[in-house]
């Protein structure tokens, strides 16, 4: 009885998966035509409208921008565009 319960563990330790899959990511870029800004002598704010984004957790959202360029990720928005 032994001998089967060693054989047993010693399978399920030499047991591999069969395939490691990588989580399925879909990304989209979108060109925003609708938006708005307010601006001082100092700062610039832009408004845009993201469909959904106040139920993303904030750290899935990122900006990053230039003098002349915008440019924000949203990870794991779901959206009806």
């Amino acid at each position: 009885m032994q001998q089967k319960s060693q054989k047993k563990a010693e399978l399920l330790d030499n047991e591999k998966p069969a395939a490691v899959v990588a989580p399925i990511t879909t990304g989209y870029t979108v060109k925003i035509s609708d938006y708005g800004w307010d601006q001082s002598d100092k700062f610039v704010k832009i408004y845009i409208t993201l469909t959904g984004v106040h139920q993303v957790p904030t750290e899935n959202v990122q900006v990053h921008f230039t003098e002349s360029f915008i440019k924000c990720i949203t990870i794991a928005l779901i959206s009806a565009v």
